[in-house]
């Protein structure tokens, strides 16, 4: 019997399983420049997301992470989605992805789902480390770390080819012990 999907809930926001109706939201943040410019994919047909819920529910299905949608609570309204993939169960550990859509963003939702992901994590996945890689000039994202607990590591220098050059990209952690600020 399949393990229910964990259902997230704070003052603002819902976390649930993103579902095939998604699609068109998916589309909206994979296809927007402001979203997609430091993430490693790029879609711009309901057809190519599919292979993104695929993944989503492959995420899932193999224990190998969670992605939930994230929306508002006063509508249910999906505003962006994140979670944990690369979960290394024995080690404890898995890296944390999200996006929000850009008429969403700078109102604190980021954040608040930060929280909400890295709580499950902490306390029902049972991850001990939680890791996130950004791209150097994506100055917001790493704020929005740091703000919520992160430390930053350091930097893989040029480790990404992306838009025919080599990209930086900063490892930002957060341990299971490690309080929000």
């Amino acid at each position: 019997m399949e393990q229910s999907f964990p259902h997230l809930v704070s003052e603002r926001l819902t976390l649930r399983r993103v579902v095939a109706e998604d699609a068109p939201v998916v589309l909206a943040g994979y296809s927007n420049p402001e979203v997609y410019r430091h993430m490693s994919v790029e879609y711009h047909s309901i057809e190519e997301v599919q292979v993104q819920l695929d993944w989503y529910e492959s995420l899932w299905k193999g224990s190998l992470g969670t992605w939930w949608g994230i929306c508002l609570n006063e509508d249910g309204t999906m505003i962006g989605n994140g979670g944990f993939h690369l979960w290394q169960q024995e080690h404890k550990s898995a890296e944390l992805g999200y996006w929000i859509l850009p008429k969403h963003q700078r109102q604190g939702y980021a954040s608040e789902a930060i929280r909400l992901m890295c709580h499950h994590a902490f306390t029902q996945m049972g991850l001990h480390r939680i890791e996130a890689v950004v791209e150097v000039d994506n100055q917001a994202s790493g704020s929005l770390l740091n703000k919520n607990g992160f430390t930053l590591e350091g930097t893989r220098r040029e480790c990404e080819w992306k838009n025919n050059t080599f990209i930086d990209l900063q490892i930002w952690s957060r341990l299971s012990y490690e309080a929000i600020p």
